[in-house]
């Protein structure tokens, strides 16, 4: 029998072993690549679930996931089709204006994939390989991505380990799965692959180089990181603009260290800063790139203005070190930065404002864009990706224990910081400062209902003191005492400061976020577990050994949360352009003549064209944003038919296409084709629903009650027998409309109006019922329109065609959406409109299929309808307006113009 005392020591042996097995390097090595290899493959069979969905049903290729991969597919189609001799001008986007071809790589990208496949199989298609694309990236990129962190922490485990999360991350999946072949995939790419070679550029700066033996190598590494920077940005421009406020971030705040510790060598650090630039904008001819859009984009524009900035005063800085010192007395020698930096703004603005624009408005650009990075344009703040994230919507994303442990690894940036400053005080109070500055980033914006809610002035003033403070405090830092970081901490740093500051900007900027937000979570881990040695009381040991078990713990609840989470989002992610569009392009590809020009809200545009082979007046692409307001304003919203059919004329349209989907969008178009002063088209269509617990049986009938509830859109003024009624605009409310019926007939319905906690009871003028357009003659100037609501379960045959009512007010009711798409232009208005396809919602052909004969807008788990389009032959009394083709204009400034003979 085995004695206890021999079990245990050979449990001691075998853990002996066992670390010694693992301590070794070759087989850490073998380990690290193993897991890696695990977490590519992972991701990769992760990515590519939702491949059999992305099908098109009436042709049997594959096609994208999204709108915008849409548009790069049709770009990489047109460069095999002409063999890479791209037309001078792209006729499928915005005809008249001779739009150019987007500069991105992407399409150029997928080409190359697609004839380096043709390679090995020549049955491939271009279409498999475009939404396979963003899978390939994304595995390239995790693979950099390992290497960057690797570089920067100098710990394969931090890397591997931070790899292995972001494969499982919810918000870095819809981005870099299969059918998303837009430029994120390659844009992270791009990024990890210029901040890799910044990091090992700067790393190599680092050592005891001479710079006459070693000036090729500089001159090299300048290049090599200037081109992966312009690669970057032809990769992805909106992620290349963090690399021209990281590098000229992290650069200065090494050349300020540098030059207080080691100023004899510093002109190696100026060479590859000035060949970085140079480069950055030059690479542009090596890809293709507009060295104009370079410039003007990222070299001075507001965001990355810093770039210029630090090359002038690095320049003028030097200068001074190698000249001008002499001049200096010996107690103005410590301030001789400040001085460099006066010059540099001075010299820097006189540039700007001779060459480029005004530099007082660059100032205010800056301020705005730090205080409201989300932006106030009217079409960027309608797109749902544009939207200003919360506190909240960070935690929503990466779950409340992935949040507190990035703000761990946050935090434990601060104290390594900290650690580089000599004095206990100082390391104290730096530490301290960091926590405010992180805090007051963060939780400058918890919730839209949260007294800091990101707009009003606490808000304002908790981010901004938090700025402030740690700015100042670093400057004194600077002058006062002595210190010294690691390059790669610096550039940790700087690489977090503009990744907290736009968190919140816009909840699409989430992806490139996320990244360092996994670097941070197992950074912050292994940072903690390395500083407990400098711990010296046991309580101390105790609290950090807690901490490290607790995120041991929230890590691994959160990777399989995350795991499960995707494996379902990634199965069931099919493509947004659904069967009901898949046969309406069908359609439109088959029975619409070559050429023929499409009006509609912006979103279809890439659909249209890719999908249904024709031009299109507007798109995603934005390149005239002028004219989604003159579509909003005089197309959709208009209730003079005159000015919708100008337009159209102008335009030179064909064909007019309305999607259901624009009917929840109406809040979205509706405001960017208001005036001015936002007062006469914003508004909304609400849906309100029948509650059978709450019919009434009457006399000769019954009355059904409408639930619902929405806030008015406009003052109304009703004249009662009771006295005048007051119901204000944004205050009052429409809790539910009434509709009674006598003798199975249908009488004026009645809107419960409620103010100041009293109920008034008003009759609606205007009823759409069936197919037919009642004017009761008096009521308030609004229109109730009635339609289908079938029951959840279809299958029960639960289907009531005056189950739900949408309630448009005195802004929406003659609008163009509601009198062609909802009520089939029931007073003949625009008889120049044809109806010549209306392709049905699955329910609705379910419905037909049963026998049932639902309204065309059926309410079932949201409002449906049918994709309509209209062709469009105007008649010669239909003036063309050029006013209609101007590229600018202000809000609703062609409302007197005259439309019609």
């Amino acid at each position: 029998m085995v004695e206890k005392n021999d079990l245990i020591e050979g449990f001691k042996d075998g853990f002996v072993n066992a670390k010694k097995i693992l301590s070794d390097k070759k087989i850490q090595n073998i380990i690290i690549i193993l897991l890696l290899l695990g977490f590519i493959i992972l991701g990769t069979y992760i990515r590519v679930q939702n491949m059999p969905l992305l099908i098109d049903q009436t042709t049997g290729e594959y096609i994208p996931l999204a709108l915008d991969p849409f548009y790069f597919l049709r770009i990489a189609e047109t460069i095999v089709e002409t063999n890479g001799n791209l037309p001078a001008a792209d006729l499928m986007r915005y005809p008249s204006l001779e739009v150019p071809w987007h500069p991105e790589i992407l399409p150029k990208a997928i080409v190359f994939l697609y004839k380096t496949a043709k390679i090995i199989s020549p049955e491939i298609s271009l279409r498999f390989i475009d939404v396979l694309s963003p899978v390939i990236f994304f595995i390239l990129g995790l693979i950099l991505f390992f290497f960057l962190i690797y570089y920067l922490t100098k710990s394969r485990w931090i890397a591997v380990l931070s790899a292995g999360f972001l494969t499982i991350i919810p918000p870095y999946l819809y981005r870099s799965m299969a059918g998303f072949a837009d430029h994120e995939a390659i844009g992270m790419l791009g990024f990890f692959l210029a901040m890799l070679i910044y990091t090992i550029s700067m790393n190599f700066l680092d050592k005891k180089i001479s710079l006459n033996k070693d000036y090729l190598k500089v001159l090299g590494l300048g290049v090599l990181a200037g081109i992966t920077t312009t690669f970057s940005i032809v990769s992805w421009a909106g992620i290349a603009k963090f690399l021209f406020m990281i590098i000229p971030l992290s650069f200065l705040i090494i050349w300020l260290m540098k030059c207080k510790k080691d100023e004899k060598n510093i002109l190696k650090y100026l060479l590859f800063y000035v060949v970085w630039f140079i480069f950055a904008l030059l690479g542009g001819f090596l890809f293709g790139y507009p060295i104009t859009s370079i410039f003007f984009g990222f070299i001075v524009a507001f965001s990355s203005i810093l770039t210029p900035f630090v090359l002038i005063l690095v320049l003028i800085d030097y200068l001074i070190l190698k000249y001008g010192k002499r001049f200096l007395k010996e107690k103005q020698k410590r301030f001789r930065i400040i001085y460099s930096g006066i010059l540099a703004l001075i010299f820097g603005g006189i540039i700007y404002q001779i060459f480029i624009g005004n530099v007082f408005g660059l100032i205010s650009s800056i301020i705005n864009q730090i205080i409201s990075p989300a932006g106030k344009e009217r079409i960027f703040l309608t797109v749902a990706e544009n939207k200003q994230p919360y506190l909240v919507d960070w935690i929503s994303q990466i779950g409340k224990r992935g949040f507190w442990i990035f703000v761990a690894g946050l935090l434990m940036v601060g104290i390594n910081l900290a650690k580089g400053i000599k004095g206990k005080k100082e390391k104290i109070m730096l530490g301290f400062i960091w926590l405010i500055f992180i805090a007051g980033i963060l939780f400058s914006s918890i919730s839209p209902n949260s007294l800091l809610n990101g707009s009003n002035f606490i808000s304002k003033f908790v981010m901004v003191g938090s700025l402030l403070l740690f700015g100042i405090y670093s400057i004194w830092i600077y002058f006062k005492k002595d210190f010294s970081f690691s390059t790669n901490l610096i550039i940790i740093a700087s690489w977090l400061v503009p990744m907290v500051l736009v968190a919140r900007s816009t909840i699409r900027i989430f992806f490139a976020i996320v990244p360092f937000a996994c670097f941070m979570m197992i950074y912050g881990l292994f940072e903690i577990y390395k500083n407990r040695k400098l711990l010296k009381d046991d309580f101390s040991k105790f609290i950090a050994y807690l901490l490290i078990g607790l995120i041991i713990i929230g890590l691994i609840f959160a990777a399989v949360t995350f795991t499960k989470d995707i494996m379902v989002q990634a199965k069931y992610t099919g493509p947004s352009a659904n069967y009901q569009w898949q046969h309406a392009m069908s359609w439109t590809r088959g029975n619409t003549p070559e050429g023929s020009k499409f009006v509609h809200w912006w979103d279809y545009g890439y659909w249209v064209q890719t999908l249904g082979e024709r031009p299109t007046i507007t798109d995603g692409g934005h390149a005239n944003g002028h004219w989604d307001h003159l579509i909003g304003r005089y197309l959709l919203t208009t209730p003079f038919p005159e000015t919708a059919k100008s337009l159209m004329k102008t335009h030179d349209v064909n064909y007019l296409l309305i999607d259901q989907t624009d009917i929840g969008k109406y809040s979205a178009y509706s405001s960017i084709g208001d005036d001015a002063e936002i007062s006469d088209r914003a508004s909304y269509i609400p849906t309100f629903l029948a509650d059978p617990s709450q019919t009434q049986e009457t006399r000769y009938g019954k009355a059904r009650i409408y639930s619902g509830g929405v806030l008015l859109d406009l003052d109304v003024i009703y004249n009662s027998e009771g006295g005048e009624i007051f119901l204000p605009k944004g205050k009052a409310v429409l809790g539910a409309i009434i509709l009674e019926t006598e003798n199975e007939t249908f009488k004026q319905p009645q809107g419960i109006y409620i103010y100041n906690n009293q109920q008034h009871r008003i009759p609606i003028r205007y009823a759409f019922i069936g197919d037919e357009l009642f004017d009761f003659k008096k009521g308030i100037n609004s229109t109730v329109f009635f339609f289908t609501k079938v029951d959840q379960d279809t299958t029960k045959g639960k289907v009531d065609n005056v189950g739900a009512a949408m309630y448009l007010s005195e802004k929406t009711k003659d609008s163009l959406l509601a009198k062609m798409y909802l009520m089939n232009d029931p007073l003949n208005e625009y008889p120049e409109l044809k109806l010549v396809h209306s392709e049905q919602d699955q329910i609705s052909t379910f419905l037909k299929y049963q026998g049932v004969q639902p309204t065309e807008i059926v309410f079932y788990q949201g409002v449906r309808g049918p994709i309509k389009i209209w062709s469009f032959n105007p008649g010669e009394d239909i003036l063309i307006r050029k006013e209609f083709l101007e590229v600018s204009g202000g809000y609703g400034e062609l409302d007197d113009l005259q439309f019609i003979k």
